[in-house]
């Protein structure tokens, strides 16, 4: 009994340590580029060893990704369920939220994707899921064309609420968040009405 006592003691305490791990790899890659954060950094941050840091994720990338996968898209997967399937507005919300909140992150890992053969998996997992996501929010509207008409407008609207045209209109074009919002319902109801 006391053994049994004392394994689940040490594997909670190593879960302790993961999370304590990713937490601090958040922290850090969040708002910065994958290439100025360290496992050093990321060990300084947690409290722990370079070495626990390796032991508990291998390497830099598999963290990253265990970042990604455990924290990052639950987050965006219970937001972007919030939106109201058929509803411009809702949907808008929704995607402006999640860019507000993930978007410069998500811009930086499309960059790195670029030259990080691991991360390729991950954007297309992301690309797949956002087109899912807009099949799911707009059946209402896209259930009343057919064939490559379907197809079309699926692929229109996926790219008008792309991270890119947020990034477009927010970073590089300094619009706020609401007159945003209002470039982006323009912008989708256009798609819908044709």
């Amino acid at each position: 009994m006391v053994r049994r006592y004392e394994m689940t003691g040490r594997a909670a305490a190593m879960q302790r340590t993961r999370e304590a791990i990713l937490d601090a790899a958040i922290e850090l890659f969040t708002p910065a580029w994958f290439d100025e954060v360290t496992v050093a950094d990321i060990a300084r941050r947690a409290g722990v060893s370079q070495q626990t840091v390796v032991n508990h994720f291998g390497s830099k990338i598999d963290l990253y990704l265990a970042g990604l996968n455990e924290r990052y898209v639950p987050q965006v997967v219970a937001l972007r369920g919030s939106a109201v399937p058929g509803d411009v507005g809702s949907v808008v919300d929704v995607v402006l939220e999640d860019y507000e909140q993930t978007g410069d992150a998500t811009i930086r890992t499309l960059a790195t994707a670029a030259r990080t053969a691991e991360l390729a998996p991950v954007v297309e997992g992301g690309r797949a899921s956002h087109e899912a996501f807009v099949r799911r929010v707009f059946a209402p509207q896209i259930g009343k064309r057919r064939g490559r008409n379907r197809d079309r407008l699926v692929r229109l609207l996926a790219a008008a609420l792309d991270v890119r045209m947020w990034h477009q209109l927010r970073r590089e074009q300094g619009l706020g968040r609401e007159e945003t919002r209002s470039h982006l319902v323009t912008l989708v109801e256009a798609l819908l009405v044709r």
